[in-house]
């Protein structure tokens, strides 16, 4: 019975092995047939891409950004170098602490990396991070960082992710990002016309799953000796005061006796509510410019930098 029941399921891998690799090469309509089976494919190119193959583990970097597009839109590594520091943007769309905990183990140590600037979000705390694994499995460099994500989401559709990713080797990419992807930031010169309708809802349910990962986040860069600073960048006048302090609860908490401060500029001065962002919640390339400077004043004033 066991002998029947392992050769059977030998029979259905290698028919899925086959499937995969078939739907995988076979190319109609300039792409691939697998990306018409299901919608949470991502087709291999784009900023993250060319972000993942630019960063070079083997450089001293200053510092290191991480977090969801808040991150790599937000943070400009350009305001970081004018200051002396050689800093790099890892910051990719929709990333939560699931496939942030990856990166550090599998990018990051305390001899390349000795500043972790770990940008936080509540949006990234409130989904599964299937979004930004479709994405990651596909452009990310590391085999065991996507193996890390597509097992952590725990749902069948990252195993089909990284079938994908493991079919096609020696892939290019699809599409080249429509923006320069500079130390992995991406200048968005665009700016909003209206003004944000003030958010009535102030109930925040954060998933417990991705609350956790983030604690582990920390332990880990604790574990490495990584230095830690998580921090916010400003949001638009309209953003719900008692949801964001429930949200910065939630980050005090997880942050009590570790040392590790929380810049948050959330309500801080010095930006427009139009000027300065380039949608509802982004950045422009001119308010991130100022954000940043902001940033860099602070960590200096904190010791947590120090110009050569």
């Amino acid at each position: 019975m066991l002998k029947r029941g392992l050769l059977f399921l030998g029979v259905v891998l290698a028919v899925y092995a086959v499937a995969v690799l078939c739907l995988s090469h076979v190319v109609c309509s300039g792409r691939a047939l697998i990306f018409r089976t299901g919608d949470y494919y991502n087709w291999p190119g784009g900023d993250t891409w060319a972000r993942f193959r630019a960063f070079d583990r083997s450089v001293e970097w200053d510092a290191v950004i991480i977090g969801s597009s808040h991150a790599y839109r937000g943070y400009d590594p350009a305001v970081f170098a004018e200051q002396g520091y050689n800093v790099y943007n890892l910051g990719s769309s929709a990333q939560t602490p699931l496939n942030s905990y990856h990166i550090i183990k599998h990018y990051l140590d305390s001899a390349h990396c000795p500043l972790l600037i770990f940008d936080v979000y509540e949006g990234i705390f409130l989904n599964t991070g299937l979004e930004s694994t479709a994405d990651l499995t596909q452009n990310i460099t590391s085999d065991k960082a996507a193996l890390g994500m597509a097992w952590g989401l725990r749902d069948l559709r990252g195993l089909n992710m990284m079938a994908l990713r493991w079919a096609v080797r020696h892939r290019r990419p699809y599409y080249e990002s429509p923006h320069p992807v500079v130390k992995g930031f991406v200048a968005l010169p665009d700016s909003v016309t209206r003004a944000l309708l003030p958010a009535r809802n102030s109930t925040l349910v954060l998933q417990e799953r991705q609350k956790e990962l983030f604690r582990q986040c920390v332990r880990l860069c604790q574990e490495r000796g990584i230095r830690m600073v998580v921090a916010q960048h400003q949001a638009r006048k309209g953003t719900n005061a008692e949801r964001h302090a429930a949200f910065t609860a939630f980050i005090d908490s997880s942050l009590a006796g570790t040392s590790i401060p929380n810049l948050d500029l959330t309500f801080a001065p010095g930006l427009h509510d139009l000027h300065h962002f380039a949608d509802h919640n982004h950045l422009n390339a001119a308010g991130a410019r100022i954000f940043t400077g902001q940033l860099v004043d602070s960590l200096e004033a904190l010791g947590w930098l120090s110009r050569p």
